[in-house]
């Protein structure tokens, strides 16, 4: 399930990608029913995080009675289960289901069992007197809610005018659709049958094996048993559904459709197209066949990225579907990357599935590691080895909190479980995986992972299954280097200086943690690194390489036959740390190693030069050149890297006075080349110049307030709000988010027009995100108020407050909004609040722009006292406080500089760093 990146630039992404919600009428949370008789017993004690293991499951066979146009459900469970140790009390997981009759078959006797809720999430089921060790049949009938406010556990949803029923059950989702064993080690067949309405289907993880009519209009679906699965992977679809086949896939050739809502199958071409392709191109790296009988890939409107069940992988619409004249090359590359991402899940995380939530790592880390490893081959003029490093400097970004997470982040309550699906676990991850391999060597990795699939197939594992297979299959000691990244916080920073006085040419290397300005650094730190130090040599560049294990190293460049002209101690950006060039060493490289970086190097370069400015370690208005240096760089790569640069000059940074410079510098640097692209594609134009188009065209637009460029885009959103098919695809976006920057009340009331009256869901979210780039507080209110009336979508309005978080002319209004409706919007006691679940704990980013000790206290003062009533929004707050502190320090030291290189004359090329301390 993928996700995100830089800490305020992440903040919209992760409170969008947060899933689940509560809904306004649901049942009680875990409510149950039991006999009169048996109510006056004592409830038992329930356990605080994980289940016992006295019970197990060992099979499932659950029916489903579903109607998508009714908010309940009705269903059956029966669970074969395995008693290890006496016991008169079963714990199961179970939330928001009313239990309606509970008994419990064992030896022949079949006994009623008394149910009970405990907290949110646990049901105990009481018997008279213990189970004996051995064997045992439970049968539970419930009811259960299909949320309109949710995007967890079986949530619905009108599309079209059509009701569908759809399910995210990762992490914690499955409890709210049926009573189970919700952790990812009870892995276990399952087996599903549905009850639905005529005019409806029934799709889930297996092949279909029968269908029949039932009673009063209903249909019934009976499904294949699935392999051994923990209850995260289970999913299913009810509606009105229609089915795009596409070729069999895999060496099995197994059956592959694309089903979209009705009349949407046509929308699925490029799925249809580049499922199979993935596939096969998965299975020839792993040395093993897709393991499941059918691949269903299933369209899912307002679902928060994509889903990897097997069988049945899920994907937001908006994602997966496009019709022609609406498709983009940004979506269908994105479609593409995401699906790499899923069906490497089959075999990380599907087929070996981590034991406990501390290694999600184990699915999440390795199918973003896998994406560009694919891609390189399947598509090479997308340039994922290049991806990869801007993942990698994203990955740092985040990591350079005191407050990051670890990779293998230890689980002490639910939130944890929550907060585990960020920019550490998938691109932190990611990126030491892929230094890894670097260090090993690409054959011998990909033997070691074959070698742990092959080992785990069909069970669960571990990271330190994991890293015996490597360290077996390589001969080295790879747990030590991997668990210093996995098992501690924050990033090395490498001082590298390159010494030739007397004796063969080498670079000293000394280790500390990276910490911007304004982060207290911890208790030192060091880690195992594989350093490779690009220089050259007789001939031809050459690299040497060590494992730093110490504070301090040296690398000998044995092929340099004197003093080299330039090291570049990153080699194909390969190193998970921060690098740093002691003056001389810096001073060689600019003036005769720029030319002879790879675009790779090149990108990692500019990313650290942004990390020692706001460290404090070099002057802002010597990094700053870089940022003009790349301005009209041909290559996408470099220019995007070069434009992280831009958050040195963030108007958060900068006094009011001062905009005006920040507009002329963004206006003069980058508005020629936006306006030269203008907002119409050219025939024959490569994909690269369509994906930096809507990006310079914003750039410039919003941030240098173009006026050439502004006036366009208001005469376009006029014509687009007329024809659909007046603007370009690519470009919708940012010609509303200039017009709606640089409109008024008159074009806001239009939008608001056009969205009442919208039917299509994806010009719904354009007008969504047009509307979300509002600057007037008081039409910031209106946008917000969408998000308090019943009749509205929450989960689609929510970028509307987002939105409203981003800029600080409509910050205030966002967070006073928050303050004011904090209840409605989270929930008290039993009352649920609006928001999915999940999401109130992303909140705090609210408040990830502030750049003000005053405004920094003010929130934390309001929101300290409410973390204990949202489950895991307490880290997110000690994150987003120190994204203000380092903002503050940052503002305070390199203000004076930032000033300075906006209204003087910077020089050309940028100068070297003070000197290592």
């Amino acid at each position: 399930m993928p996700n995100l990146l830089r800490p305020v630039a992440l903040a919209t992404a992760t409170f969008l990608a947060a899933c689940g919600a509560r809904q306004g009428n649901a049942p009680a949370p875990g409510a149950v029913e039991t006999p009169p008789a048996v109510q006056a017993a004592a409830a038992p004690t329930p356990p605080t995080l994980r289940l016992p293991d006295d019970v197990r499951p060992t099979k499932y066979a659950i029916v489903l009675k579903m109607d998508p146009k009714a908010e309940t459900f009705e269903g059956t469970v029966d669970v074969m289960l395995e008693v290890a140790k006496a016991t008169n009390v079963i714990w199961m997981h179970g939330k928001g289901l009313i239990v309606k009759e509970a008994t419990l078959e064992q030896a022949g006797v079949t006994r009623t069992l008394k149910a009970s809720s405990a907290g949110e999430d646990f049901l105990g089921l009481t018997l008279d007197k213990p189970l004996a060790v051995g064997g045992a049949k439970l049968h539970l009938t419930y009811t259960g809610t299909a949320s309109e406010r949710e995007t967890s556990g079986a949530f619905r949803v009108n599309e079209g005018g059509d009701w569908y029923i759809y399910t995210q059950f990762e992490p914690l989702g499955a409890r709210r659709a049926f009573p189970s064993f919700d952790e990812p080690g009870f892995k276990v067949p399952w087996q599903l049958t549905f009850h639905v309405p005529e005019g409806n289907v029934a799709v889930t993880n297996t092949p279909q094996l029968a269908d029949e009519k039932g009673a009063d209009g209903w249909l019934i679906y009976r499904f294949a048993p699935t392999q051994p699965l923990p209850s995260y992977l289970i999913a299913f679809g009810v509606g009105p559904f229609d089915f795009l086949p596409a070729r069999d896939s895999g060496q099995k050739q197994v059956k592959t459709r694309i089903i979209t809502p009705r009349g949407r199958a046509a929308e699925g071409a490029w799925a249809a197209k580049v499922t199979p392709e993935i596939l096969e191109r998965l299975e020839a790296y792993f040395g093993i066949p897709y393991a499941y009988e059918k691949l269903d890939v299933l369209a899912v409107p307002l679902m928060g990225g994509a889903m990897e069940n097997p069988g049945l992988v899920t994907f937001n619409s908006r994602l997966a579907l496009a019709k022609p004249e609406e498709d983009s090359v940004g979506r269908q590359r994105a479609f593409a990357g995401t699906q790499v991402h899923e069906l490497a899940h089959q075999w990380f995380g599907d087929l070996v599935t981590m034991a406990w939530w501390d290694d999600l790592w184990l699915n999440e880390s390795f199918a973003s590691w896998m994406t560009p490893r694919i891609l390189e081959t399947y598509q090479p003029t997308w340039d994922a080895p290049v991806e990869r490093v801007q993942d990698r400097n994203g990955a740092l970004d985040a990591d350079s909190l005191v407050a990051a997470r670890f990779i293998r982040q230890p689980i002490k309550d639910a939130g944890d479980i929550q907060n585990a699906f960020d920019g550490i676990t998938y691109g932190k991850g990611s990126a030491v995986l892929a230094m890894t391999e670097t260090w090993l060597g690409r054959d011998v990795f990909q033997k070691g992972i074959q070698r742990y699939i092959r080992a785990h197939a069909g069970k669960n594992a571990t990271a330190k299954d994991f890293l015996d297979a490597l360290s077996q299959e390589s001969g080295k000691d790879v747990a030590q280097v991997m668990n210093s990244f996995l098992d501690q916080t924050g990033a090395p920073f490498i001082t590298a200086t390159l010494l030739c006085d007397g004796g063969k040419p080498r670079v000293a290397l000394t280790q500390q943690r990276y910490v911007r300005l304004g982060s207290k650094a911890p208790d030192a730190q060091s880690w195992k690194v594989p350093v490779c130090v690009k220089y050259p040599g007789a001939g031809k560049d050459a690299t040497a390489c060590t494992l730093m294990t110490e504070e301090k190293a040296e690398v000998a460049l044995t092929e340099a036959k004197a003093c080299p002209a330039w090291v570049f101690p990153n080699a194909d950006g390969a190193g998970y740390y921060r690098l740093r060039l002691a003056d001389d060493t810096r001073a060689k490289l600019m003036k005769s190693g720029l030319t002879k970086l790879s675009r790779a190097e090149r990108v990692v370069l500019l990313s650290d030069s942004l990390a020692l400015a706001q460290a404090g370690l070099m002057p802002a208005a010597e990094a700053l050149p870089l940022l003009t240096g790349v301005a009209e760089d041909p290559d996408r790569q470099v220019l995007e890297a070069g434009l992280e640069l831009m958050d040195l000059v963030s108007s958060r940074l900068l006094t009011e006075a001062q905009d005006a410079d920040r507009a002329r510098y963004v206006r003069d640097t980058f508005g020629p080349r936006a306006r030269k692209l203008g907002f119409k594609p050219r025939t024959g134009e490569s994909e690269d110049l369509r994906l930096l188009r809507p990006r310079l065209l914003e750039l410039a637009g919003n941030e240098g307030h173009d006026p050439k460029l502004v006036a366009e885009a208001r005469t376009l959103a006029d014509q687009w709000l007329k024809d659909r098919n007046a603007v370009a695809p690519d470009v919708v976006g940012a010609v509303l988010s200039i017009a709606v920057e640089h409109g008024d009340a008159a074009l806001h009331t239009k939008l608001m027009e056009a969205l009442r009256a919208e039917k299509s869901r994806y010009q719904r979210q354009q007008l969504l995100g047009g509307l979300s780039h509002v600057t007037d507080p008081k039409l910031v209110k209106a946008n917000l108020e969408l998000l308090l009336d019943p009749k509205q979508d929450v989960r689609e309005n929510l970028w509307l407050l987002m939105g409203a978080s981003r800029d600080s002319r409509t910050r205030d209004t966002a967070v006073e909004f928050v303050k004011a409706n904090f209840d409605t919007l989270v929930g008290t006691g039993d009352k649920p609040g609006l928001l999915p679940e999940g999401m109130g704990s992303r909140l705090p980013y609210m408040a990830a722009g502030y750049c003000d000790a005053g405004k920094r206290q003010e929130f934390a003062t309001f929101f300290e006292k409410r973390t204990d009533k949202v489950p895991g929004s307490e880290r997110v707050l000690r994150q987003v406080l120190e994204i203000v502190d380092q903002c503050v320090a940052l503002k305070e030291a390199q203000g004076a500089s930032i000033g300075a290189f906006l209204t003087g004359k910077p020089a050309k090329t940028p100068q070297a760093p003070p000197a290592p301390r």
